[in-house]
């Protein structure tokens, strides 16, 4: 991949999203992890019209998800509709639909989507999420007591979703949480009568961003697909980060330069408003990235954005290739979250460009988009 010609027909800051990549990871947790895939589009909806097709199903948490999934045509036999909060008109609009599934993630949700099957006379498939402790999903005794009393008629339980957390360096945790599950399944069935059909599970596999960090996926894969192999319904893993964050770049140049008592200062067109790495320290993480142009000479910078606040520092003190104005560094790994979490509308800057390449084509998905009009305060004379 050249990405200096990405550079030249695009510009900075920008996200580049490489499907070949994405295809080759898709490949190699499949080849890990023999099981069917749920991809929770909240990591990176810009490679959704690709992931749709690799996948079984796709996890959609909001209204604003929703929309995104309609206007590129998903099938609603790959939607499960999850969420803490299920807003009431577009669930009755979702009525319209054969969607998959819908999770229950509080009595409320449960009761509305009971009154809208109702109201529709419309059959819909259940997924109950089990709590772990957090203000997602409901407790097992509430599992319960929907289990002894929803309407047969209209709601179809099909099983359990859990999902505890992101980055999961620990397979004893994971160990422990398959082991709570399966009692909990077996507890069901033996006391309840009630067979769970599913399990939709979200083990949180971590991504290592950072260079100093010491992970054998092969090996860790290897003793997961051990461990889920003991799940006895049938197994859907939900996976976000994991999948899609190697895909991606963050590009961004060198504006300025300074030095001082404290060291020396680059400034690049991008910044923390637009570059997210989940467990950067106060910068002092060292992630992947590269240069370009690469020079001879080693020099120790502090990369920071053009944000007004010290605390727009993407990478303190670490040692580069000497860097010159209108230099680009790229960083690695950008693939889940940073295109939408970053802190974007601070300071009013543009949105950065996204392109997707595929083969040997790229395309450009979403332009600049000037942010002051969403910080614009109206005032009608």
């Amino acid at each position: 991949m050249n990405i200096e010609n990405i550079i030249k027909k695009y510009g900075t800051p920008s996200y580049l999203f490489d499907l070949d990549i994405l295809e080759s990871r898709l490949q190699f947790l499949k080849s890990k992890l023999p099981y069917d895939f749920v991809y929770a589009i909240k990591a990176n909806s810009f490679v959704l019209p690709f992931m749709a097709s690799k996948v079984e199903r796709l996890e959609i948490c909001s209204s604003g998800e929703i929309d995104i999934c309609a206007g590129l045509k998903i099938s609603s036999q790959k939607k499960v509709i999850s969420g803490v909060y299920k807003e009431e008109e577009y669930m009755e609009n979702l009525m319209n639909e054969e969607v998959l599934r819908y999770t229950i993630e509080s009595l409320e949700q449960y009761h509305l989507l009971t009154h809208l099957a109702h109201k529709r006379k419309k059959k819909i498939h259940l997924l109950l999420r089990l709590t772990s402790g957090n203000q997602f999903g409901i407790t097992k005794e509430e599992c319960e007591t929907i289990i002894q009393d929803y309407d047969k008629d209209y709601l179809v339980i099909e099983g359990l979703e859990y999902f505890s957390g992101t980055q999961k360096h620990s397979l004893k945790r994971i160990e422990k949480e398959i082991n709570y599950l399966q009692d909990f399944i077996n507890h069901l069935k033996n006391d309840l009568h009630f067979s769970v059909n599913e399990l939709e599970y979200g083990p949180g596999l971590p991504i290592y961003y950072f260079q100093d960090d010491d992970f054998k996926e092969e090996e860790f894969l290897t003793e997961l697909n051990q461990l889920l192999s003991k799940i006895e319904p049938k197994l859907y893993l939900e996976i976000g980060r994991s999948l899609v964050a190697n895909c991606g770049f963050y590009i961004t140049k060198v504006v300025d330069m300074k030095t001082n008592e404290n060291g020396n200062f680059v400034i690049l067109d991008g910044g923390i408003n637009q570059l997210v790495y989940y467990g950067q320290t106060m910068a002092m993480k060292i992630p992947y990235m590269e240069q370009i142009p690469k020079r001879n000479t080693i020099i120790n910078y502090n990369l920071c954005g053009s944000l007004c606040t010290i605390n727009d520092i993407l990478v303190k003190n670490v040692n580069l290739q000497e860097l010159k104005i209108n230099d680009y560094i790229v960083f690695h790994n950008t693939g889940a979250y940073s295109v939408t979490e970053g802190i974007s509308l601070f300071l009013s800057h543009d949105l950065p460009k996204v392109i997707l390449k595929n083969k040997d084509k790229d395309m450009l998905v979403r332009d600049n988009f000037k942010t002051s009009k969403l910080n614009f305060p109206k005032i009608e004379e």
